[in-house]
């Protein structure tokens, strides 16, 4: 039977939905009538995706339909209900939302609203939906949910259009913590709040709420464009131990590369997720081994005595904007030590595989890696005894996703990532890709 029901306004939105459910995993069907509903493939389904086809009809006539498929997709069984909602806000948003808490009967269940789509590029931010940072009505047309609303604020829009109490949390709420942001969502539960609407720039702060939301243990509804709903699912659809083994999860990660691309990517790691940055400096390396044993160590100290503040941590070069250039200071390191680019390069690779291979020694529990440049991975390898990496699927282009084949670590997943690979978000979107291969 489903755990998970999705019903959508129309049928490649309500598939694309789909797309992230599966990525979780999950079998995934997508229905446009009752009579699917019936077949034992959608039977046998983890999630089951409902059409209704009704974005174009009247805010009454999209009720009743929503209204009528929910009843009939109410089960005992289902662990989470979604109402896919449009990243541009087209459609009857807030009157197919009423139509689903109304079928699904409980007057204390609440429409967490996650209007955003990072990945898109749509966040909503103080309630306004921005896509690459402009607002929604500057930057696409045919907005007929949001015309009502004059200020194009998706709080007001529920505030004007939808029958029930609604709340909006902003981002300053996020900065408290899940524990925090649990207690928000009590509360408001508890005063009669049917709706609260979020503030979400970041994938990050999806994991946030959708962490919080668990935790609150009120009864819920997600509505949002796919991402919030995924998240929720691989936190519902299993058992405690998993999810538990899962949101405590530690990834480690080094970053040896200079150049402003890398350095693009470490900033946005930096400005998305809880992360302990702690930087190398990289010169002490080339120095005698009393000097880099030493550095090393200051580095592995600094990422084990902070282990238990955060699930993700990184050792990262301490010159990020060097680009094919060698910097006077490097120049002249290399002179005094009488060693070629290459050289200095290979020293440097091998103390960042040190760092590696210390770090797992002091916290075995650490679950997967990232590794940035195939000199720093070669020497990630060696330091940690294995053959190579059995690969498993690709994360980005010039980004793999794989674990260790042999040695003490055996299994160890690892995200590797050309130094060529472009996207800015390649770390992040590479932290995303394991978190979700560690919930599954």
């Amino acid at each position: 039977m489903p755990q998970c029901i999705v019903i959508a306004d129309e049928i490649t939105g309500g598939s694309a939905v789909g797309a992230l459910l599966e990525k979780n995993g999950n079998t995934v069907c997508s229905v446009i009538n009752t009579k699917g509903l019936k077949d034992p493939c959608t039977q046998n389904s983890d999630c089951v995706i409902f059409s209704t086809n009704s974005r174009k009809l009247t805010a009454q006539q999209s009720y009743q339909i929503v209204f009528s498929s929910a009843k009939l997709l109410k089960a005992d069984d289902v662990k989470l209900y979604a109402k896919r909602i449009d990243p541009a806000m087209r459609g009857n948003t807030c009157a197919e939302t009423e139509a689903l808490l109304d079928a699904l009967g409980d007057k204390n269940r609440v429409a967490i609203v996650v209007p955003a789509f990072p990945a898109l590029k749509r966040t909503n931010v103080g309630g306004y939906i921005l896509v690459d940072g402009k607002p929604l009505q500057k930057s696409l047309e045919g907005l007929e949910d949001l015309q009502p609303a004059h200020s194009g604020r998706v709080a007001d829009l529920f505030t004007e259009k939808f029958r029930y109490k609604t709340e909006a949390i902003h981002l300053k709420e996020f900065l408290h913590g899940t524990e925090h942001l649990a207690n928000i969502f009590k509360q408001l539960a508890k005063n009669g709040t049917r709706a609260i609407v979020l503030d979400c720039t970041s994938q990050e702060e999806i994991n946030t709420i959708a962490d919080a939301v668990v935790m609150s243990k009120i009864k819920f509804l997600a509505v949002d464009p796919g991402p919030f709903t995924a998240t929720l699912a691989r936190k519902v659809m299993r058992t405690k131990k998993v999810a538990h083994e899962a949101s405590a999860a530690k990834i480690f990660g080094i970053v040896g590369g200079v150049n402003p691309l890398i350095s693009a990517q470490v900033e946005k790691l930096r400005l998305e997720e809880k992360v302990n940055i702690v930087t190398v400096h990289n010169l002490e390396l080339l120095e005698d081994m009393q000097r880099r044993n030493a550095e090393i160590n200051r580095v592995v100290d600094e990422i084990t005595t902070k282990y238990n503040n955060f699930s993700i941590a990184f050792a990262v070069s301490d010159n990020m904007e060097i680009n094919n250039q060698l910097t006077d200071e490097y120049q002249e390191m290399l002179l005094k030590t009488n060693r070629t680019q290459a050289e200095a390069l290979d020293i440097i690779a091998t103390a960042y595989g040190q760092i590696v291979s210390k770090v797992l020694e002091k916290t075995p529990d650490i679950q997967a890696l990232y590794t940035k440049g195939a000199e720093y991975t070669l020497a990630t390898c060696r330091e940690v005894k294995t053959i190579g990496l059995k690969i498993l699927g690709q994360v980005l282009p010039l980004t793999s996703y794989g674990e260790i084949l042999d040695g003490p670590y055996e299994g160890l997943k690892c995200v590797t990532s050309a130094s060529s690979a472009t996207d800015t978000n390649t770390i992040i979107d590479s932290i995303q890709y394991i978190k979700r291969k560690l919930a599954i």
